[in-house]
């Protein structure tokens, strides 16, 4: 699967993890989408031929036209200057594929390109690709080559390398503490008198706390994972003070009785899996403030004639939409 349909089925296969997907993604797709401010230089690069951009393009045309039928390029859209879906698409190829280009342009400074192995692994996903192309299919494709698919195959992996180098670099290590999550049970009740009777009774040797929960509490969702950082309540600062099977005394918030039961004071699998999402979002981060800075320096704008002459509606007979999984397929970086 590709970055478009990740935006779409909300998102899926990565370069070599799901995770890894989403940054590269999210520095791709949504930079592009939200625009560059013209402060730099407008780089003197090429753009891609007509072949190898619908390599591309002609690819996702194909994906999404087999699954939604041609009619979706002629749905009207708001809120874009393109009318139809069919432009915005387009155009959002376009600038999808200057983001690579940028990319490119910053491994070159940096002295990243594919290593041997890397391209043997192109090589054989760029033959595998083209050998399955129909006669529709490489015409629709621009009549492409398979020096074509090679030469597409080695920017977008040398875009893949050169993101995956820059995040290795990025510190992004956090506490157990500051990852903590843990999981509890509580009791919420509206009367405060209430809410002593029930301490009392759960409080009794050998009381099944489970049960006045789930007897008595007005919130059902009686069982809750809490995240260390996500709230800042008397709820959230009890919950965390305790320890494995310790009842908290009556806590008072927002009109509302409270009493809790921690069940584990360190859900390790949970907190571990929290800590990897939290310092992912603080790669994305820290690298989209880097690439955002180098791409306002480094423009890259292509002005090829035939993207104002590009047709989703031709090339009838062509159905291949394995662009990308072919890549993923074949194509990985070599750690």
């Amino acid at each position: 699967m590709n970055l478009f349909l990740f935006k779409e089925g909300r998102r899926r296969v990565g370069f070599r993890s799901y995770l890894f997907f989403v940054l590269l993604f999210s520095v791709l797709f949504f930079n592009s989408c939200k625009g560059i401010a013209i402060s730099g230089k407008t780089e003197n690069v090429p753009g891609y031929s007509k072949a190898e951009a619908m390599l591309v393009l002609g690819s996702e045309r194909n994906r999404y036209q087999n699954i939604m039928g041609p009619e979706v390029w002629n749905i009207p859209i708001t809120g874009q200057l393109e009318k139809t879906y069919g432009a915005y698409f387009i155009d959002k190829t376009k600038e999808f594929l200057q983001d690579i280009r940028t990319l490119n342009l910053l491994a070159e400074e940096k002295g990243i390109q594919p290593n041997s192995t890397e391209m043997e692994g192109i090589r054989k996903a760029a033959n595998k690709f083209y050998t399955s192309l129909s006669e529709e299919d490489k015409a629709f494709f621009g009549d492409c080559t398979e020096k074509d698919v090679v030469d597409m195959y080695s920017a977008y992996f040398t875009a893949e390398k050169t993101v995956d180098a820059l995040l290795s670099k990025v510190d992004t290590e956090l506490s157990a503490a500051e990852s903590k999550v843990i999981r509890i049970e509580q009791i919420v009740v509206s009367d405060e008198e209430t809410a002593r009777d029930l301490l009392e009774k759960v409080r009794t040797s050998g009381a099944n706390f489970t049960y006045y929960a789930r007897q008595y509490s007005e919130d059902p969702e009686f069982q809750k994972q809490l995240s260390f950082g996500e709230k800042e309540d008397k709820v959230y600062e009890t919950a965390f003070s305790l320890n494995n099977n310790e009842i908290s005394d009556i806590v008072s918030e927002n009109g509302k009785f409270y009493i809790i039961k921690c069940l584990d004071s360190y859900d390790e699998e949970a907190t571990k899996d929290r800590k990897e999402r939290l310092e992912q979002s603080i790669r994305v981060l820290r690298f989209n403030e880097s690439y955002d800075a180098y791409q306002k320096e480094h423009i890259v704008r292509f002005r090829e004639p035939f993207w104002k002459t590009i047709d989703l509606h031709a090339g009838e007979g062509s159905t291949a939409d394995f662009f990308f999984s072919v890549y993923q397929e074949y194509v990985k970086i070599d750690k």
